[in-house]
């Protein structure tokens, strides 16, 4: 065999070996996407009372708004934060809480959520109006801790 038979070999061997490999990748599934372990789901119906800034219940189910804190009762703000939440999510309105994913309940065996109420995502417009702050000891394990709204606040 001289030099130019053996070019044409390899260089048939290395177009077979070509197709075969983009072959085998057309046909391999892709990996699906990392899990975090949560089976968070989404929760929809009447709100049935705000306790404060970044807690109410809908449908019965108490929520703790993700990655938010607000003032507490007796703190300076508190009943400014929980007027501001119920002008958004007045008791009686429909509202959506998606849960988080990452931690689904918090050590009180609230819901973690962020709430939407017409349209608006609640957790944002605390932190957009002021009257509550980013708890960012959270964001790594907060399924929220990423999305635009929290890394603009210190996520």
């Amino acid at each position: 065999m001289h030099k130019g038979q053996l070019r044409h070999q390899i260089v048939l061997l290395v177009v077979v070996a070509l197709v075969v490999v983009s072959l085998l990748i057309s046909v391999i599934p892709a990996p699906e996407p990392l899990e975090h372990g949560g089976t968070g789901g989404n929760l929809e119906g009447e709100v049935t009372r705000i306790v404060d800034g970044d807690t109410l219940y809908i449908q019965g189910t108490k929520i703790r708004l993700a990655l938010v804190d607000s003032p507490e009762v007796g703190e300076a703000g508190y009943d400014e934060a929980k007027d501001f939440a119920a002008s958004l999510c007045p008791e009686g309105s429909q509202a959506t809480a998606d849960q988080d994913d990452w931690q689904l309940e918090d050590q009180y065996g609230r819901m973690i959520a962020v709430v939407y109420c017409g349209g608006k995502n609640l957790n944002h417009e605390l932190l957009k109006s002021g009257h509550a702050v980013i708890l960012t000891e959270y964001c790594a394990v907060s399924e929220f801790g990423d999305e635009t709204w929290a890394v603009e606040y210190g996520c």
